[in-house]
């Protein structure tokens, strides 16, 4: 874990907002503070949502602290350049302000600045890749369109086979059961997801219960079979576009998700079947947000962090 307390005085704020929840480490003078807030809603845009976020953990900061830095890692954040200047408005002590993609905040956490893919799987999925030929964004599309292998991709489609054994059309598994634990009635269901303002992160959270279930439950285990092998086929597209060579990039995954065993196992054999080795990630999400603080204006993630600094008078 990186932060601690700070002996300049000053506190740096690093916040992880993903769709399923938002977590905030303030680093001062004191010590280092973790609190964890509802994730970030993808029907509204994102960045007032962060604004209310920094404001509130700036106003639970000691008041004998200067704040000089924020950095953010956002869901379905879109390199929106004036993003940062907005975030430095909430404070004018603010000094600095960083925010890019979770997927870029995910990848250094996961593998610091080293070049190589880290597959973000959380609610959604976004591939990463970092290379001599430049950055590689693989999937990300949305839990409409895409997101192939993460917990909401998984989530519905233990649903879709609990509902299908319900009606005759699937084999039977013990995912009916644990769907209408968690959902209630499930004739019922479709119309209720379909009006709750949260139906992204409930179908998402369904992801526990399909791999769990996987050890025993074939059903279930084809879903999750299915999902590694998803990922490991984005994780190859992003090592092909950013110009890695296998033997020399650095592979990792983080997330939730992939801290199932199931799924981690895996993706481990699909990807070591293409000559791939998945290795551990080198910290959290939380803590690739901190080093966005630092980050090298040379390295080649910068061109998607946006950035704004408060000039002296």
């Amino acid at each position: 874990m990186r932060g601690g307390p700070r002996a300049d005085g000053t506190t740096r704020l690093s916040v992880d907002a993903g769709q399923s929840s938002i977590r905030v480490r303030r680093s001062d003078p004191h010590g280092t503070h973790i609190s964890v807030l509802p994730g970030i809603r993808a029907d509204r845009p994102a960045t007032p949502q962060l604004v209310g976020v920094i404001r509130d953990a700036l106003a639970s900061a000691p008041p004998t602290t200067r704040t000089i830095s924020v950095a953010v890692g956002a869901s379905g954040f879109d390199e929106d350049p004036a993003a940062a200047a907005d975030l430095l408005s909430v404070e004018p002590t603010l000094t600095s302000a960083r925010i890019a993609h979770d997927s870029v905040t995910g990848y250094l956490g996961a593998n610091a600045e080293e070049h190589g893919v880290v597959a973000a799987v959380g609610t959604g999925v976004v591939i990463l890749g970092c290379g001599t030929a430049g950055l590689a964004r693989v999937d990300g599309w949305g839990y409409l369109l895409g997101d192939a292998g993460g917990a909401y991709w998984i989530g519905r489609a233990g649903l879709d086979a609990a509902l299908r054994a319900v009606d005759g059309r699937g084999l039977a598994t013990s995912l009916t059961a644990s769907a209408t634990a968690a959902f209630g009635a499930l004739p019922l269901v479709p119309l209720a997801l379909q009006a709750d303002p949260r139906r992204v992160e409930r179908v998402a959270a369904f992801a526990r219960s399909v791999t769990a279930a996987a050890e025993d439950d074939a059903v279930a285990a084809g879903i999750v079979m299915t999902a590694a092998r998803e990922l490991a086929g984005s994780i190859a597209a992003a090592l092909r576009m950013s110009g890695m060579p296998k033997t020399q990039a650095r592979v990792s995954a983080n997330g939730k998700v992939v801290e199932a065993e199931a799924l981690r196992r895996a993706l481990t054999t699909e990807l070591s079947e293409v000559g791939v080795v998945l290795q551990p990630p080198l910290g959290e999400p939380i803590d690739g947000v901190d080093r966005l603080h630092d980050l090298p204006s040379s390295h080649p993630l910068q061109r998607v962090v946006s950035t704004a600094d408060r000039v002296a008078v």
